[in-house]
């Protein structure tokens, strides 16, 4: 069992009193007691915990930076996705409007070709009375002009339309190249969380080893609020609740950007059980014991697939299943206080580090 250097020191100070030659034995002797101590293996791994931490907290720094940029991007094209996706459908709705009121105006000026324009003798003889002729006449020329100024209504609409269309085609076009070279970056930075991941794991496996404990049993703490953080390990995220998706949809959670294979951990106790999905592909589901719900989707592999679990222990891997196929490992992560509707995660994640 190691003691700390202060307690060292003073139990030399009281033996040897104030006499400088009995003084600079007791520097001596605290000296080499000190220089033990930092070699004894729980105290070196313990100080390499510390600097892997602050490491990690440069890392994630730089993670926010980046992810930041990334996100932002990311969630603008989403938004022009569906801009686009609905721009679309209205131009289909308008393009069918312009076809029937074409027509009608077709039908109409048909009949006025096989008649020579108005017969207004024939209405003259077909009317009952002069007021009769003169309100037939007058629907006749209203209805050929309602049809032309609806045809022209129509069009002027279906060129607006379109117009919009190009531009946010080309908005999306600019994006999506944005959106690639910051997805680069985020790809580049998230090897980078990976190589320190894994130095900060190995480092406290040999800290378990020298303390006598075991790394499997191993449970993350929590927060401030009472919740452990969701994934264990150098990550990114932002507040996109209520974004735009592509399908009409819109955003009900928080996707936290990490490394593929990053640990995913229960916020609280409770139990777990796994589903698959084609939208969130590798899903769980923690209900906890205060009856909260949580969700977990995108994973890359389960590590508890049912049954009862602690606060943070490890439950899966972040990775991009279901609808995320292809683009950057993340985990979407939602919450239902009393397993009800989904509330904005990002307030309660800010509160969890």
């Amino acid at each position: 069992m190691t003691r700390a250097p202060g307690m060292a020191t003073a139990r030399v100070l009281r033996r040897f009193g104030t006499n400088p030659a009995r003084l600079r034995s007791a520097v001596i002797v605290a000296v080499i007691a000190l220089s033990l101590l930092w070699a004894s293996p729980g105290f070196g791994a313990k100080s390499q915990v510390e600097q892997l931490r602050a490491q990690l907290a440069e890392i994630n720094r730089e993670a926010k930076r980046v992810g930041d940029a990334y996100s932002k991007a990311y969630w603008q094209l989403e938004k022009t996705n569906a801009e686009l996706a609905k721009t679309t459908r209205e131009l289909k709705k308008t393009e069918a409007e312009l076809a029937r009121a074409s027509g009608r105006l077709s039908v109409h000026l048909a009949e006025l070709y096989r008649q020579g324009n108005v017969n207004y003798l024939e209405l003259l003889f077909t009317s009952e009375t002069l007021d009769d002729m003169l309100m037939r006449v007058e629907y006749a020329q209203r209805l050929g002009m309602l049809d032309a100024q609806t045809v022209e209504q129509t069009k002027r609409l279906r060129d607006e339309l379109k117009a919009r269309q190009m531009a946010v085609a080309e908005l999306k076009a600019r994006q999506a190249k944005d959106a690639s070279a910051l997805k680069k970056r985020a790809e580049a930075l998230q090897k980078k969380l990976k190589s320190l991941q894994s130095q900060y794991e190995a480092v406290q496996r040999k800290l378990a080893r020298a303390t006598g404990g075991s790394s499997s049993s191993r449970r993350y703490p929590p927060g401030p609020n009472g919740m452990v953080f969701p994934v264990a390990g150098p990550c990114y995220y932002a507040d996109t609740w209520g974004a735009a998706r592509s399908g009409g949809r819109t955003h009900k959670g928080t996707d936290i950007m990490a490394a593929r294979g990053t640990p995913c951990v229960a916020v609280l106790s409770g139990t777990v059980r796994a589903r698959y999905n084609s939208l969130g592909g590798k899903t769980i589901w923690l209900t906890a014991d205060n009856g909260w719900a949580f969700y977990y989707a995108h994973l890359d592999s389960y590590v508890r697939t049912s049954g009862r679990v602690a606060a943070g222990e490890v439950i899966g891997r972040v990775g991009s299943t279901g609808n995320a196929r292809g683009g950057s490992p993340h985990l979407h992560f939602e919450i239902h206080p009393n397993g009800g509707a989904a509330v904005n995660p990002y307030p309660y994640l800010r509160q969890m580090q």
